[in-house]
C-alpha cells in the first residue's frame, strides 16, 4: 500500500508546488473570466461587501497589468452603485484560502479539488480488473481539464460539484443497507448539487440521474435527503445573494455588462449611458437546425471537440457501449446527453463557453462524470488509443496557445457555427468585395485595414471562410507578390488554381478567378439574409519577402507573401 501511495503522493506534491509557483507569476491579462470571481473574493475579504469601488480596481491593477478584462458588473440605479455579476458559491469556497495564502490559495484550492477528484476516481476503480489506475490517471492528467486547475476560475469547482455527488450515488448504490452515515453522504451530495444549481444551472442537470434512480427504486427517504439538501443549499445562497446585492441572482439588475478594456471608475465617461442591458441570445430554432453539425463538433471539433481535448471521455463512452451496463450508467449517460443537447440548443453559436476556453468550457464542467460511465476497465492494448490522441492533440493544446494551427488540429473540422458571433480565437473578420471574409490572424495582416485588400504572410497555409448574402459562383481578384520564388495556390473544392510569380509582370499583378461551391449555408452571419452562403477555400503561399531586409531605408518588418487586391487598384 505504501508503494502504491508513494507515486500518487509524489504526483500530488509536484502539482501543488507547480500551482503555487505558477500562481506567483504576474499575468498581463486575466485568463477567461477569472477577473470577476477573484475581485469578488478580494472585495469580500477586504471590504466585506460586493460593491465595486476604487479600491477594487486598484487591487485588480496590481494583479493584472492590463486591468481586469472580463469584469462583469450590474447596477440597478443607473451606475451609481455597481455590484459584481457572478455567482457567489465559488468565491465563498475560495475565501478562506485567499485569506490565508492570498491569490495562490485560490489556485491551491483548485488543484486540491482536481487531485481529490483524481484520487477518488482511482479509489473508485481500484476493484476493477485491468489497468484501472492507468485509465483514471490518463483521464485526469492527459486532458485539457488539468490546465484549468492552474487558473483562478471556477471551472474545477464546478467539476467537483458534478463529480462528487455522482460518485457518492454510485458507491452507495452498491451498499447492502443504508444507515445514518449513508444519509449524511447523500445530504452532502445534495448540498453540492444545490451549490452547483446556483453556480452553473445547466450543469445541475447531472443531478437528475441521482434523483431519478432513487425514485425508481422507491428510496423515498434517500430521495428526500438529497432533494431537501439541494433546496436548503440553493436557498441559502439565493438569500445571501439577495441580502448583499439586493437582487435574487447574480444575473439581476436593470443593467448588466462585461467590460474588456475601459473599466468603470477608470474611464471618465458613463459606461451605462444608452446601454439597455444584456439580452439573452436564445434561438431554439437555430439550435435545432444546427444540431447535427454541432454534434460533430462536440466529438471532433478543432477547438471544442472531445477527441482533441478530452480523448479519455470518448474512450470511456466506448467502454460503456461495449461493456456491462446497468440502470445507473444508463441514467448517467442520459444526464450527460441531456446536458449536451441543452447546451447545443440554447447556445448553438457559442457552445465553446466564453473567453479563455481550452476545449469547450461547457464540456469541461461535466468532464469528470465520464470516468464513472464504464462498467468495466478490462482493457490493455486499446488503452494506447486515448494516450496517443492525448499526445497528438491534447498535450499540444495545453502547451502552446496557437495549437489550432498545428497540422494535427488542421485535420479536424473547423467549428463554422462558432464563427458568426466571433467566438473562435485567432480569426479576423473583414468585408472585402461583396462578401464577409473570415481569415486567420497569424497569416493575414487584416488589422492594417488596407483600402484595396490585404497582405498574406509568406510561407503560410490559411483556411479562409467567405460568407455572402447572395450566390457567389466565382471569386475574382488580383494578386501581387514581391518575392520572385513565390507560388500562390488557391483551392475552393470546386477548382484548384496555382500562380507562379516567375516574371515581373506576374508579380506586378495577376488577375485570377476561381469557381466556388457553397460548403454550407444559413449559419447566422446575416440574420436579415435568409439564404446566406458559406464558402471555404485554402490559400497557400510558398515564400515571402521582408522589405526591411531587402530594400534600403524601408523599415517594414512584415514577411509579405501575396497581396490580395479586391479593387483592381494595386497595393
Amino acid at each position: 500500500m505504501r508503494l502504491r501511495a508513494l507515486p500518487l503522493l509524489a504526483t500530488a506534491v509536484t502539482l501543488l508546488a507547480l500551482a503555487w509557483s505558477v500562481a506567483g507569476l504576474r499575468a498581463p491579462l486575466p485568463t477567461g473570466d477569472e477577473a470577476t470571481p477573484v475581485m469578488i473574493v478580494q472585495s469580500l475579504w477586504h471590504d466585506h461587501d460586493l460593491v465595486y469601488a476604487e479600491a477594487d480596481l486598484r487591487r485588480a491593477e496590481r494583479v493584472w497589468d492590463g486591468g481586469p478584462a472580463g469584469l462583469t458588473l450590474f447596477t440597478s440605479d443607473g451606475g451609481k452603485t455597481l455590484r459584481y455579476g457572478r455567482p457567489l458559491a465559488y468565491p465563498l469556497a475560495a475565501l478562506p484560502f485567499y485569506g490565508i495564502l492570498g491569490l495562490r490559495g485560490i489556485v491551491l484550492l483548485n488543484m486540491a479539488l482536481f487531485l481529490g477528484m483524481a484520487g477518488a476516481a482511482i479509489w473508485h476503480l481500484s476493484g476493477e480488473n485491468g489497468p484501472a489506475g492507468l485509465f483514471a490517471g490518463g483521464f485526469f492528467f492527459a486532458s485539457a481539464a488539468l490546465a484549468y486547475a492552474f487558473r483562478l476560475e471556477p471551472d474545477v469547482f464546478v467539476m467537483a460539484c458534478v463529480f462528487f455527488p455522482l460518485l457518492i450515488w454510485q458507491r452507495l448504490r452498491k451498499a447492502p443497507g443504508m444507515d445514518r452515515n449513508h444519509l449524511a453522504l447523500l445530504a452532502l451530495a445534495g448540498v453540492l448539487l444545490g451549490v452547483l444549481l446556483i453556480q452553473n444551472p445547466l450543469a445541475a442537470l447531472l443531478g437528475l440521474p441521482v434523483l431519478a434512480d432513487l425514485a425508481w427504486r422507491r428510496r423515498w427517504r434517500d430521495f428526500a435527503a438529497v432533494a431537501l439538501a439541494v433546496l436548503l443549499a440553493a436557498g441559502a445562497l439565493v438569500l445571501l445573494q439577495k441580502g448583499v446585492t439586493g437582487e435574487w441572482t447574480a444575473f439581476g439588475g436593470a443593467q448588466r455588462r462585461t467590460f474588456e478594456t475601459a473599466f468603470p471608475l477608470q474611464d471618465p465617461g458613463d459606461p451605462w449611458q444608452g446601454y439597455r442591458g444584456e439580452t439573452p441570445d436564445l434561438n431554439i430554432a437555430a439550435g435545432l437546425r444546427l444540431l447535427p453539425r454541432n454534434l460533430l463538433y462536440v466529438f471532433a471539433g478543432r477547438h471544442t471537440g472531445l477527441l482533441p481535448y478530452f480523448p479519455f471521455a470518448l474512450f470511456a463512452l466506448a467502454l460503456y457501449l461495449w461493456g456491462p451496463k446497468d440502470r445507473c450508467r444508463h441514467l448517467l449517460l442520459a444526464g450527460l446527453g441531456g446536458y449536451v443537447f441543452a447546451v447545443l440548443l440554447l447556445h448553438p453559436n457559442d457552445f465553446a463557453g466564453g473567453p479563455g476556453f481550452l476545449g469547450s468550457r461547457y464540456l469541461v464542467a461535466i468532464y469528470p462524470a465520464f470516468v464513472l460511465l464504464p462498467g468495466r476497465i478490462g482493457v490493455r492494448r486499446s488503452l494506447l488509443l486515448p494516450f496517443a490522441a492525448a499526445g497528438l492533440w491534447t498535450a499540444v493544446a495545453v502547451i502552446h496557445p496557437l495549437h489550432a494551427a498545428a497540422p494535427a488540429f488542421q485535420r479536424l473540422p473547423l467549428e463554422l457555427t462558432l464563427l458568426p458571433g466571433d467566438h473562435l480565437p485567432g480569426f479576423f473578420r473583414r468585408t472585402w468585395g461583396n462578401a464577409l471574409w473570415i481569415v486567420p490572424r497569424q497569416s493575414f495582416f487584416a488589422e492594417e485595414n488596407h483600402p484595396n485588400g490585404v497582405w498574406v504572410r509568406g510561407g503560410t497555409r490559411s483556411e479562409v471562410i467567405v460568407v455572402s448574402p447572395a450566390p457567389l459562383p466565382k471569386l475574382a481578384l488580383t494578386v501581387y507578390s514581391l518575392a520572385a520564388d513565390n507560388e500562390l495556390t488557391l483551392d475552393s473544392g470546386a477548382e484548384r488554381l496555382r500562380v507562379r510569380f516567375d516574371t515581373q509582370g506576374k508579380r506586378d499583378g495577376t488577375p485570377v478567378e476561381i469557381a466556388l461551391t457553397p460548403a454550407t449555408r444559413d449559419l447566422g452571419f446575416f440574420p436579415a439574409a435568409p439564404r446566406e452562403r458559406v464558402y471555404r477555400l485554402t490559400l497557400e503561399t510558398t515564400a515571402g519577402l521582408v522589405p526591411a531586409r531587402a530594400y534600403r531605408d524601408n523599415g517594414d518588418p512584415r514577411d509579405l507573401g501575396v497581396f490580395l487586391d479586391f479593387t483592381g487598384q494595386g497595393y
